[in-house]
């Protein structure tokens, strides 16, 4: 595999790729992905669930591009837009990850399908199908919960140039994977109209054979949270369940039961988690849930089956693969250890590793700026505020970091597998059920960090900046302290 597509639709879908990314950023591995490319399908693109997400994904590409080497797990994973695939400039990508839909910006749903284009008696079949509040949607804030909505607008994706650059792009051994929601509007139409245009795709459409044969995998995510009921919103959470049921009936014949893709997960929580109730635009911006790091999981699991796992043939997959997530232990705070065995290995390490870079270098870059390793080689300090703004990113990415982890841990079902205040002598005991392993007279966690890292400073010299080592030395470093203090 060289490149993985992935398709985030509507604020789920942006969700999910935040938390793939902040996965990604921490060291967690996709099998044989060479580029991650994320294409963000949602009307609302002042969706402050979207923009949050778009920062972060520009921190991530930037990051990456300055500070990358071969002896760094952090950002190891590359995140391009689509038009930067085609970009010969490959040290100045600026693609952008947003898919804008054609004809939704300043129009209600009634403009859209020319409502007073129609004649009599199609007006009145149209009037049956959609409610005058339907009609009267304005689209540029999402379609409000109403997949009757979104499956109109979105059916005009294969005609977009958006599709035909993707088709343009994709290759015979990438594969394609589509995040959306069951319970809303822009998701739940959205998931099967993606497919179908992908599967169904004729002759007319670059690459269209590979697109028939393409590997596909899916997550589909059920109601894990409800809206709290406010004149800023016309959604009603009531119906999420409802909806979702609707939906499934409809997935059964046209995309689980229809042999259309290799792999769909599915998750949801049924202690559901409030957020703030509003129709879209900036006021949009839901806060982080374990279910959206849980699913950014499905894509790692996907990446992980070999092509003969995934077999199909005329379109039609041989053994489809469904799949869902569950915790080894049912708690109201989920720790590491109530997580199964192999989701405990693929994010404990990761996420504890970048936990403790964020915290040094939030708390003690500066206040220890004279340590052997902040002045040694191309590591001296001078060097490193050469490049300010680069500095500058990793602080504002290790801000959404911070961000996105305190959300998850104070949902109604939270994420809760770190001590979260422990970031001064004592920044070593910040795992739960795990403190630091001590031994006699031993240094505390702060001197046992600073020892470490002017103790392996040297090995990374021979990298050509500042930048590379920063990253390639702390986790290293991070790594070390792990195997050594702390037990996953």
């Amino acid at each position: 595999m060289k490149n993985l597509f992935i398709f985030g639709i509507g604020g789920t879908g942006s969700r999910v790729v935040k938390a793939l990314t902040m996965m990604l950023a921490s060291g967690m591995e996709l099998r044989d992905v060479e580029n991650v490319v994320p294409i963000i399908i949602d009307p609302d693109i002042a969706n402050g669930d979207l923009t949050r997400t778009v920062d972060i994904l520009n921190l991530y590409r930037e990051i990456r591009r300055k500070g990358l080497s071969e002896k760094s797990s952090f950002f190891k994973t590359n995140i391009c837009a689509l038009s930067d695939l085609g970009n010969t400039d490959k040290d100045n990508p600026t693609g952008e990850f947003i898919f804008e839909i054609e004809g939704v910006k300043d129009n209600r749903f009634r403009d859209f399908i020319s409502f007073q284009e129609l004649d009599k008696s199609n007006k009145a079949f149209s009037s049956i199908l959609f409610s005058d509040e339907n009609l009267n949607t304005q689209m540029e804030v999402g379609f409000k919960g109403n997949p009757n909505i979104g499956s109109v607008v979105l059916n005009k994706f294969s005609k977009t140039a958006l599709f035909q650059n993707f088709a343009s792009c994709f290759n015979k051994d990438d594969r394609i994977f589509i995040i959306s929601s069951i319970f809303g509007g822009t998701g739940a139409a959205g998931f099967p109209l993606i497919l179908k245009n992908i599967r169904s795709a004729d002759a007319q459409v670059p690459r269209s054979q590979f697109l028939r044969e393409a590997q596909i995998g899916a997550i589909t995510v059920l109601p894990y949270f409800s809206v709290d009921k406010n004149d800023r919103t016309s959604i009603d959470s009531n119906s999420f369940v409802s909806k979702a049921k609707a939906a499934l009936n409809y997935y059964s014949r046209n995309v689980s039961g229809n042999n259309s893709l290799q792999a769909l997960y599915y998750i949801g929580d049924s202690a559901i988690n409030g957020q703030l109730g509003s129709d879209g635009a900036a006021e949009q911006k839901n806060r982080a849930h374990f279910v959206e790091l849980a699913a950014a999981l499905s894509i790692q699991d996907f990446c992980s089956y070999e092509d003969d796992e995934l077999s199909i043939k005329d379109g039609k997959v041989h053994k489809p693969k469904f799949l869902e997530f569950g915790l080894h232990e049912e708690a109201g705070k989920i720790k590491f250890t109530d997580l199964g065995k192999r989701t405990r290995n693929l994010i404990a390490k990761p996420l504890t590793q970048y936990l403790l870079f964020k915290n040094y270098f939030q708390y003690h870059f500066d206040e220890y700026h004279e340590d052997a390793w902040a002045k040694n080689g191309h590591n001296k300090l001078q060097t490193i505020y050469l490049d300010k703004t680069w500095h500058k990113r990793i602080a504002e990415f290790n801000y959404h970091f911070e961000d996105w982890l305190t959300e998850m841990s104070n949902s109604n079902v939270s994420f809760n597998p770190f001590i979260y205040r422990n970031h001064g002598d004592d920044i070593l005991n910040i795992v739960v059920n795990s403190p630091e392993k001590k031994k006699f007279l031993s240094v505390n966690g702060i001197e046992y960090f600073r020892k470490i890292l002017n103790k392996s400073e040297p090995d990374f010299d021979i990298l050509p900046d500042s930048n590379q080592k920063l990253l390639a030395l702390f986790s290293s470093v991070t790594e070390q302290i792990i195997n050594s203090k702390i037990s996953l």
